[in-house]
């Protein structure tokens, strides 16, 4: 395609946006609140996602060690858990300290005035970052020495796993629906500006223009008219997410499973999704309405 077909085809986009007003701020309107939609779904989806990662941190996993460990298995257990990329954090309890902790849960700390903390073993407490990884994970730390026994709420870290692969699933499923919308309304609304534009089409035609020629600036507008939707609705989405977090999140903690994405997390995800998404359908809606309806 020559390099003068592009300037015309621009030339002839923004003249139909300006000439045709209406038929413009319909596109732009219906594809803004398509996107919208979407990215409030992607907001959503991804916010579920770390809501449940961090859930699946949250069961820690416990290590019981053999009473009377030596200090080598305490410390090559330390390393371990140090050097594995699954670990978030660990904590250490010494027999002293699960013997506190075990009085004042009982509430009669006399009780165990004279009871010794060395039939106490030492014991850790780990959170992980994937929670699908627990048995691996407790195959791994079985097999070392002074390790009695590894605890762990699997069937609480199945139902974590199971949940993220759900809100893969509904995240897919949500954007196959809204672009299908979005299709078809953009395709709606490219034929409006083909009907409203037939007298000038014919005259192209009539003096020997090729498809080509006549097709490609419907693309470039269906394309822009995505453009500017997914721009629209991702600063909508921006300013209204962030009122939210500002006004729900100061006092909720980073690792609360309450705890929302920050809007500087999002914006990047959420902008590129509806540009692809809303420059593509706008363009493939308009490339096909083209076809169908004028039938260069």
């Amino acid at each position: 395609m020559k390099l003068s077909m592009y300037r015309h085809s621009l030339r002839e986009v923004f003249r139909n946006l300006i000439r045709h007003p209406l038929v413009t701020l319909a596109s732009v309107t219906t594809m803004t609140l398509m996107l919208m939609l979407l990215g409030a779904f992607v907001a959503i989806s991804l916010n579920a996602r770390h809501m449940v990662e961090l859930a699946g941190q949250k069961p820690p996993v416990e290590i019981t060690m053999n009473i009377g460990v030596e200090q080598t298995d305490l410390d090559r257990l330390t390393q371990v858990l140090s050097q594995d990329d699954n670990v978030v954090e660990f904590e250490m309890f010494t027999p002293e300290q699960n013997l506190e902790i075990f009085k004042q849960a009982m509430e009669k700390e006399e009780l165990f005035e004279d009871f010794s903390a060395e039939y106490i073993p030492y014991t850790y407490t780990v959170r992980l970052d994937d929670p699908s990884g627990g048995e691996e994970f407790e195959k791994k730390i079985s097999g070392l020495p002074g390790v009695r026994e590894v605890s762990l709420e699997q069937a609480v870290m199945e139902f974590l796993n199971k949940a993220i692969r759900w809100v893969n699933y509904a995240t897919v499923l949500a954007f196959a629906v809204l672009g299908v919308v979005s299709f078809f309304i953009i395709s709606n609304m490219v034929r409006i500006a083909v009907l409203a534009r037939s007298e000038e089409i014919g005259i192209m035609k009539y003096v020997g223009a090729t498809n080509w020629y006549i097709r490609v600036p419907y693309i470039l507008e269906g394309a822009i008219v995505g453009m500017l939707g997914a721009l629209i609705s991702t600063l909508i989405i921006w300013v209204t997410y962030t009122q939210l977090y500002e006004r729900f999140m100061p006092t909720v903690s980073a690792d609360s499973i309450l705890s929302m994405l920050p809007a500087s997390d999002l914006t990047g995800s959420i902008m590129l999704i509806t540009l692809l998404i809303g420059t593509g359908v706008g363009s493939l809606g308009s490339s096909l309405s083209v076809r169908r309806h004028i039938r260069v």
